[in-house]
C-alpha cells in the first residue's frame, strides 16, 4: 500500500470505510464518552464539515472541567484516487472507498483520535490502516476495535 501525499514527521491514521454519511459530531461524542468520559469532542455537525478540517477536543478532569485542548486534521478522500496505482491495495480496500486521513501534529490527540475511530467503527465496516517507517499495519474492524479499545484503556 501506498500513498503518493505524506505530511512528513506527523502521525497518520487511515480509516477505509463505505461512502456514507458519518456519524454526527454528538453521535460520536456519545460514543467516545462511553469509552472515556475524559474525552469531549467540541464539535457541532458533521466531522467532515469541520472548518479547514481541524477538529478539537478536550481532555476533561473529574469535576468535567477541561484541562488540555488538543487539535487534529481529518481529511477525506476517494480512495480509489489515492491509490489508483496500487492494485494490492484496491483489492484490500474493496467497497471502502471513503478514506479519512487523521493527522496529529500532537501526540496528546493521540486518545481523541482513537476514540473517535472506534466510535466511527462500532456501527461501521471499515479498515484501518496504521503507516510507520517499518510499513503498514491493516486491520480489519473487529481486530481495530480491540486494538483501539486496549490503547484508549492503556493509556
Amino acid at each position: 500500500m501506498t500513498h503518493a501525499a505524506s505530511s512528513g514527521d506527523d502521525q497518520e491514521f487511515w480509516l477505509f470505510v463505505q461512502d456514507a454519511p458519518l456519524p454526527s459530531g454528538e453521535e460520536l461524542q456519545q460514543a467516545m464518552f462511553r469509552l472515556d468520559p475524559c474525552f469531549q469532542l467540541n464539535l457541532s455537525g458533521a466531522p467532515e464539515e469541520a472548518p479547514d478540517h481541524v477538529l478539537e477536543g478536550s481532555y476533561l478532569d473529574e469535576e468535567g472541567e477541561s484541562q488540555l485542548d488538543v487539535f487534529w486534521v481529518m481529511e477525506t478522500e476517494d480512495a480509489r484516487k489515492a491509490f489508483k496505482r496500487d492494485r494490492g491495495a484496491l483489492k484490500k480496500i474493496g467497497d471502502r472507498t471513503n478514506m479519512l486521513r487523521f493527522i496529529l501534529e500532537d501526540e496528546c490527540a493521540t486518545g481523541h483520535v482513537f476514540a473517535m475511530i472506534h466510535a466511527i467503527l462500532e456501527n461501521r465496516n471499515g479498515l484501518l490502516v496504521i503507516p510507520d517507517e517499518r510499513g503498514f499495519a491493516i486491520l480489519e474492524r473487529k481486530e481495530a476495535l480491540k486494538f483501539l479499545h486496549q490503547e484508549i484503556q492503556e493509556n
